[in-house]
């Protein structure tokens, strides 16, 4: 008989409000270039602090945020501009809900 394979996922919980990652770490937690990380933050989608990549910190509905919007860009096959507007959207939907 034989075993089904075993996987393992690692998470980290994170709080919502903390800055948690710089430039490199954010990229690479998105699996992204850093040229697709500024047009993330230049079509308003995250909202990093700090006053240029360098010294950019996100927080972790930064990564939620971008993630999504790469997500939308990718599966309804719509521009930056359109996953950055139905991320809003969404978000704002959700804020409503009871």
């Amino acid at each position: 008989m034989v075993s089904p394979p075993i996987t393992v996922i690692e998470a980290e919980l994170l709080e919502e409000g903390d800055f948690c990652f710089d430039f490199p770490h954010f990229c690479t937690l998105l699996h992204c270039a850093e040229g697709e990380a500024v047009q993330l933050v230049h079509y308003g989608v995250i909202h990093p602090e700090g006053s240029g990549p360098q010294h950019w910190r996100f927080r972790s509905l930064d990564l939620y945020r971008a993630r999504l919007s790469r997500r939308l860009s990718r599966d309804l096959e719509i521009d930056m501009a359109g996953a950055a507007l139905a991320v809003d959207l969404l978000e704002r939907l959700r804020r409503f809900q009871p």
